[in-house]
């Protein structure tokens, strides 16, 4: 990751220019600053996601997507198509695009809201303002998120939990949503319960899995995350996404490991 960073003067994630989205330094890349991080591209999509229209109203119960090369931080073209249309389910098909190739891919099940029984979930307490912070300053999007590390981080190997609000926008005036906080804390997982050395190791993911029940209630998304490997270069991360109400669903991240180069 990079060393710790400057405070970025805005407080949005994209500006859109010419139909494109162009990145602020907010979404510079925690391994290398040529690239955008996988917590903005999440919620760049996500935010498309909720700008596609739906003949009834709907929630968004999976969202599966896929690195399928680093995107720059330069414009990103986008391209929403709708796979299945019903008025019970929909299917969104998510891409984001530079220079003609697709960058990242995302598939997104939408299903019709409706009244039914609810299943019993444990409440959590909001933890205590004196927690410390989950980046200790490594990332821009410290300047527009508050995290409260509960347990595990970066410096201490193992599972963790971690509670996140963002502050920012996505675009100017325009709020990050319930449904793009819950992606972009989907990310924190790894992070939150890594179990190498991250001066030693990068350990990127390459995509990210949700599945929910609901949207959050209030500011505070709850993260309890687990990472396992079987020392092949690869690992497994499993987060299980609450509120302070209870559960709302699951997020997996299948992470990339690499021996970092000496600087």
């Amino acid at each position: 990751m990079n060393a710790e960073v400057s405070r970025p003067l805005v407080r949005h994630i994209y500006d859109l220019v010419d139909g494109a989205y162009a990145p602020t330094a907010l979404a510079t890349g925690p391994w290398d600053r040529r690239l955008q991080s996988g917590v903005v591209l999440n919620a760049l999509i996500a935010h498309l996601i909720e700008q596609a229209p739906s003949p009834v109203p709907m929630v968004t119960s999976r969202l599966l997507l896929d690195m399928m090369k680093p995107t720059l931080m330069a414009p990103v073209e986008t391209r929403v198509s709708v796979l299945r249309e019903g008025k019970r389910l929909q299917l969104l098909d998510v891409e984001l695009i530079q220079d003609g190739a697709t960058t990242a891919r995302a598939s997104a099940l939408r299903i019709r809201a409706g009244e039914s029984p609810a299943t019993d979930a444990p409440r959590h307490p909001l933890p205590p303002a004196d927690l410390p912070s989950l980046n200790g300053g490594r990332s821009p999007l410290q300047h527009i998120n508050e995290t409260r590390l509960e347990s595990g981080g970066l410096e201490v190997p193992g599972p963790g939990v971690v509670w996140a609000r963002m502050t920012g926008e996505i675009l100017p005036g325009v709020p990050i949503s319930p449904f793009v906080q819950l992606a972009m804390a989907a990310d924190f997982g790894s992070g939150t319960s890594s179990f190498v050395d991250w001066r030693e190791w990068s350990f990127a993911n390459v995509d990210i899995s949700l599945h929910l029940t609901r949207m959050p209630q209030g500011e505070w998304v709850r993260i309890a995350a687990e990472t396992g490997s079987a020392g092949n270069g690869i690992a497994i991360v499993h987060s299980t996404l609450a509120d302070e109400q209870g559960e709302l669903g699951h997020a997996h991240q299948t992470l990339f490991l690499d021996k970092r180069k000496s600087e």
